[in-house]
């Protein structure tokens, strides 16, 4: 009975470090960077016609939610997107979304992960119909910081590229 007792005792010890330790290896990062062909630079395809409303999260990865809210900041990414450009020519037809054909929910560009969930996100409103369907846009964003945990640095860039339909 006390042998049991003391491999109960090291089993929920065990299971307990396990979950710190877990906890301790969470990136942050954007999911949609890792549905990118190449270079962090997802392309989708907009009807020009009409405003489109896009969901942009920021993702912690690991085995289990958070435990505290996670704030992340995120900035746009200009000066990466024309080194990109000239290190991959075949983004080099892409320019920048200009600021008055998007808005970003929330304006400060702070998601939240809260609590026991994994994904905070941030609203996007492309206005698509003050946009030229004959060229191909991109919104370059980067996560700057995190309240808590690491940066995956491999996804931590976003290339959003949307064409015309």
């Amino acid at each position: 009975m006390k042998n049991n007792l003391i491999v109960l005792l090291c089993v929920l010890l065990f299971i307990s470090c396990k979950d710190d330790e877990q906890m301790q290896y969470a990136k942050i990062y954007f999911p949609l960077a890792t549905w990118a062909e190449k270079s962090d630079f997802f392309i989708a395809n907009f009807d020009y016609e009409k405003d489109t409303t896009f969901i942009i999260g920021t993702y912690c990865g690991g085995s289990i939610p958070v435990p505290q809210d996670v704030k992340v900041s995120i900035g746009l990414a200009t000066d990466s997107l024309q080194k990109l450009q000239v290190k991959d020519p075949s983004f080099a037809n892409y320019e920048v979304l200009p600021e008055s054909s998007y808005e970003i929910i929330p304006s400060d560009m702070v998601t939240v992960i809260k609590k026991n969930t994994n994904r905070g996100d941030l609203q996007v409103i492309f206005r698509t119909t003050e946009l030229d369907p004959a060229k191909r846009y991109v919104l370059p964003l980067c996560i700057n910081s995190t309240s808590h945990y690491e940066l995956a640095p491999q996804h931590s860039y976003l290339f959003f590229g949307i064409k015309k339909q």
